[in-house]
């Protein structure tokens, strides 16, 4: 798609984790690293079952509601060691430490980003996330940019059910074909925005998962830096 094919729109959403907080990186894949660099020599699968075991849980715990960024990492981390019968503080510590300072560069460099789209549109996010995501925006300097912040969690809703693309669109009050989605998953974010009629950008990280036969998005990313070229 080229760039005058968006000259139409009046919002851009986006995703939140894999897509605010990095260029496209899965969660998972970034503890992956995270484990191996604090020289630990666990099977992928060992350390995924944990990951979606802390991820479970946090969905379901109001005290992760109040959390920030550094908080709920901790907890999370905690999570996924005592699943996996870790016993070593530091090592949680560290890589606490590592997945945040992380983020929360990305995340500045895209506060930034999303002061300078919010001169031209609409902003938001739709994110499946653990009840949290506007505590982690505010933190992030984001919030003063966006007009709608939608958690799974919080709302009941959870992508790639089209209801939550529907719901941001209603605040705002505009058809699908007026609205940019942009995110990392083509599951959860790309395809059931395109089924809407609303257009898509993909965040493509360094380990994609694209299912087969998926239709392809109006636009594809490897850097959220690349979006003001093409919609600005």
């Amino acid at each position: 798609m080229k760039m005058h094919d968006f000259f139409d729109c009046q919002a851009i959403l986006f995703d939140f984790g894999g897509t605010l907080d990095s260029d496209g990186e899965h969660w998972l894949d970034r503890f992956y690293e995270l484990y191996e660099h604090a020289g630990f020599d666990l099977p992928r699968n060992q350390i995924k079952q944990a990951f979606y075991h802390a991820d479970h849980l946090c969905c379901r715990d109001p005290r992760v509601l109040p959390m920030g960024l550094k908080s709920l990492m901790k907890h999370h981390v905690h999570l996924q060691f005592a699943a996996m019968n870790l016993d070593d503080l530091a090592k949680e510590e560290e890589i606490t430490q590592e997945f945040c300072a992380k983020t929360e560069r990305v995340l500045q460099r895209n506060a930034k980003l999303l002061k300078r789209l919010k001169r031209v549109y609409h902003l938001g996010i739709i994110s499946n996330f653990y009840g949290n995501v506007a505590t982690l925006c505010r933190e992030a300097g984001l919030t003063d940019s966006l007009e709608v912040i939608l958690d799974s969690t919080e709302i009941g809703v959870s992508k790639p059910d089209p209801e939550i693309f529907r719901i941001a669109l209603r605040t705002l009050n505009l058809a699908p074909d007026r609205a940019i989605f942009v995110g990392d998953s083509y599951e959860r974010d790309i395809t059931p925005a395109q089924q809407l009629g609303v257009r898509t950008i993909w965040l493509r990280g360094p380990n994609p998962r694209i299912p087969e036969n998926a239709e392809p998005a109006d636009c594809e990313i490897s850097s959220l830096m690349e979006l003001e070229s093409i919609v600005l």
